[in-house]
């Protein structure tokens, strides 16, 4: 009787372990899927946010073409251009390097 005991606990010790094992494993598997899902979400706002940053690079390159050609088109008293800018390939531009 008492070996019958013993097995008894001992196929209750494995069932009580196998059943804490598995919450745990199905614990850090939902945990992992949430971060799959955050890391997917945040992937797809970063897409929208370049995407938009084009659109506005765009946005800022036409109006500065804009104002650029209206300076130009303004004439002086004499009708002569009251502005002249020069020619964008003799403009020296320095980089900033960031340290």
């Amino acid at each position: 009787m008492l070996k019958f005991f013993k097995g008894f606990d001992a196929i209750i010790a494995i069932i009580f372990l196998t059943i804490i094992v598995g919450v745990i494993v199905i614990t850090m598997r939902s945990k992992t899927y949430s971060v799959g899902y955050e890391i997917a979400s945040l992937k797809s706002k970063e897409k929208s946010l370049r995407q938009r940053q084009i659109e506005l690079l765009s946005d800022l390159a036409s109006t500065e073409r804009n104002v650029r050609d209206n300076l130009l088109s303004q004439k002086d008293n004499f009708g002569k251009p009251k502005y002249i800018l020069p020619d964008p390939k003799r403009v020296l531009r320095s980089e900033q390097v960031l340290h």
